[in-house]
């Protein structure tokens, strides 16, 4: 099932993601120009799980 590379990437990046999602939260309400922090995330998070995982969730390591 590919849904477990992306469940692997989230459990160890969680908190990033959080900040993330906070600190484009914050800036929005400052600027509306940061409203494209979110689909950059979006894209960034399956990026990552794509290229650092396998189907089964485990690390693609070096």
């Amino acid at each position: 099932m590919p849904m477990k590379r992306y469940g692997a990437l989230l459990r160890e990046t969680w908190w990033l993601w959080i900040v993330f999602v906070v600190g484009g939260t914050v800036m929005s309400m400052i600027s509306l120009v940061f409203l494209v922090t979110f689909p950059i995330c979006i894209f960034t998070f399956f990026w990552f799980a794509f290229i650092r995982y396998d189907e089964e969730g485990n690390f693609r390591g070096s």
